[in-house]
């Protein structure tokens, strides 16, 4: 029994060692890699303000199909930790408190069938938004997608001779070994918010990270990533948002 046991969590943790690597001792003694980030939002609305979201509330509604379900809840947590930390006066519900309130209510049916419908169709149900809004208590909705995520080894294979003594010839059992020598990270997280009582799109934006570092030095975890996709997708938001506001002509409250 216990050698199934080991034998299901091996399986489980080499399933995930793809997008969740543990860095090695001698990798976290090392400088930590630069990663390369950039970001861009549209806001439609100057009624989404920071004074509304932190009166009214949001909740993030969903993440869409895209990626394992191990880094949509990744990236899940995440955007709830930026958003909580840019809004702290405000009600934040993270995906956790949507879903159980769905299947205590039995709506989990259809909170799936809605996000369905706006991934395939790119149009919400707003009947339905109306309906979530009075759920959770919230006027704003985030929706969120990884549409990219990719991790690639950059290998080079050592051929016949090369770095090799001169007239001493390498056998190779099995072929050319592969040397890794990179590792390249590359991940898109999207978002788009939604007001509940408007039925309208209020902003959207793309954040964009992306890391290349040694292969046997691999420190960014797929952790640092979504940190620094989220941090700088709601930093937007905010900038978005203070730009538009002006102390002598507050932002209309209204649709």
């Amino acid at each position: 029994m216990k050698r199934q046991y080991f034998m299901i969590l091996f399986v489980f943790l080499s399933g995930c060692a793809t997008y969740f690597t543990v860095p090695s001792e001698e990798a976290f003694r090392q400088p930590f890699p630069p990663i390369t980030e950039n970001v861009k939002t549209t806001l439609y609305r100057s009624s989404f303000s920071n004074e509304t979201v932190n009166e009214e509330g949001m909740a993030i509604l969903g993440v869409l199909k895209g990626g394992p379900d191990g880094l949509r809840q990744n990236a899940a947590f995440e955007l709830f930790q930026g958003l909580r930390a840019k809004f702290p006066s405000a009600r934040i519900v993270p995906r956790k408190d949507v879903i159980q309130r769905a299947r205590n209510s039995g709506r989990f049916k259809t909170l799936n069938q809605l996000l369905k419908e706006y991934q395939e169709r790119r149009v919400i149900d707003q009947e339905a938004l109306r309906e979530w809004r009075v759920i959770e208590g919230v006027r704003y909705f985030f929706i969120a997608q990884v549409p990219k995520n990719e991790k690639h080894t950059h290998t080079k294979r050592l051929q016949y001779g090369e770095d090799g003594v001169a007239g001493k010839v390498h056998v190779f059992s099995s072929g050319p070994s592969p040397i890794s020598y990179a590792v390249e990270k590359d991940i898109v997280l999207r978002g788009e918010v939604w007001d509940a009582r408007c039925g309208k799109i209020v902003w959207k934006g793309i954040s964009h990270a992306q890391s290349l570092e040694p292969g046997k030095l691999e420190r960014v975890r797929v952790e640092d990533l979504f940190t620094a996709l989220t941090r700088n997708l709601v930093a937007e938001m905010d900038r978005a948002m203070s730009e538009i506001a002006n102390p002598s002509s507050p932002p209309v409250k209204g649709c």
